[in-house]
């Protein structure tokens, strides 16, 4: 019966404690962020802040905007953040990495064995890549001139790469997989375009940002507990099997 009572104590300050956490997420990044609430990056926030009982209330953004309404103020909290990013915050641990290659279509035969080979063809990009992907990949964007572009939707930074409007896409490849799918699933584009992946970076180190040290430590802890259950595992798993089982 004591040990009940404790339990529900504690049970009682959690609740206590517990906040709903404004955070910002991308609006354009399936399958790690869909504006149902689902997506792998948004049920993991989710879920490490529930491990201390927070809610969290996503607010979609692009990522140059996003910034902003966090220096500001607006928000408790922002995902998919580098730490070298500028912003004056508490940041998690790495929670998630994206996997940024440079992408072309195989007919043109593009020739990409490093970063600087890129200044040989036009180029787009997600928003603030030159801050995410490196100095190297910022000076050759810098020298590119019109022949690089950051588009905020990507959508769009696909399509235009699949109709031949751009020579290279450097992004995420799930998340030019599912947008290449849904254009072929939607007859935008013909099913049999190939393409070719260079790995040009290493895997990028995300974290999470908050306001409060509280929060981060709240979310730190719900990463690791989310880690040793397996469930980590599990949502990358459920994403994976549901938008590419094909190719896993």
């Amino acid at each position: 019966m004591l040990k009940r009572i404790i339990l529900l104590f504690i049970l009682f300050l959690l609740t206590l404690n517990a906040r709903e956490v404004q955070t910002l997420f991308s609006y354009s990044t399936p399958p790690y962020v869909f504006k149902d609430g689902s997506g792998i990056v948004l049920t993991l926030v989710k879920e490490a802040l529930a491990y201390k009982s927070h809610t969290v209330k996503p607010v979609f953004v692009n990522i140059g905007r996003g910034f902003e309404l966090f220096k500001d103020g607006y928000v408790d909290a922002t995902s998919i953040i580098k730490k070298s990013s500028g912003l004056v915050a508490y940041y998690s641990e790495p929670f998630m990495h994206y996997e940024n290659v440079a992408i072309s279509l195989k007919k043109n035969h593009c020739k990409l064995r490093s970063i600087n080979d890129l200044k040989n063809y036009d180029f787009t990009s997600f928003q603030n890549a030159k801050v995410y992907l490196g100095a190297a990949f910022a000076k050759v964007a810098n020298a590119a001139g019109k022949n690089y572009s950051e588009i905020a939707n990507q959508r769009q930074q696909v399509y235009k790469l699949l109709k031949g409007r751009s020579s290279i896409a450097v992004m995420d490849k799930y998340i030019f997989e599912y947008y290449k799918n849904r254009l072929i699933q939607e007859g935008k584009i013909r099913s049999d375009i190939e393409v070719v992946e260079s790995n040009l970076f290493e895997p990028t180190a995300y974290r999470t940002a908050f306001k409060e040290k509280q929060l981060r430590d709240d979310f730190n802890e719900g990463i690791r507990a989310l880690c040793k259950t397996g469930r980590y595992d599990a949502i990358y798993k459920f994403y994976s099997e549901k938008y590419f089982k094909k190719r896993r």
